[in-house]
């Protein structure tokens, strides 16, 4: 099971690289960031989903769980 996460703020490669760092950080390791599509797909089925998001509204990327 994956968990889609809808980055609405996320526009360019800077933005891409600072989620990317902010989930490295609380050791989210399997996810894939698309900037065309301005979602994070987390790949693990055991991520704190809350965590994540309090973690990219820390760093001014506030996102959404999208139901896929």
């Amino acid at each position: 099971m994956k968990t889609v996460l809808l980055v609405p703020d996320m526009s360019c490669n800077h933005c891409v690289m600072r989620i990317t760092n902010a989930l490295k950080e609380i050791n989210i390791t399997e996810f894939e960031v698309k900037l065309d599509e301005k979602k994070v797909y987390i790949k693990s089925s055991d991520c704190d989903v809350e965590l994540i998001l309090k973690k990219l509204e820390e760093i001014d990327y506030p996102a959404e769980i999208v139901m896929e």
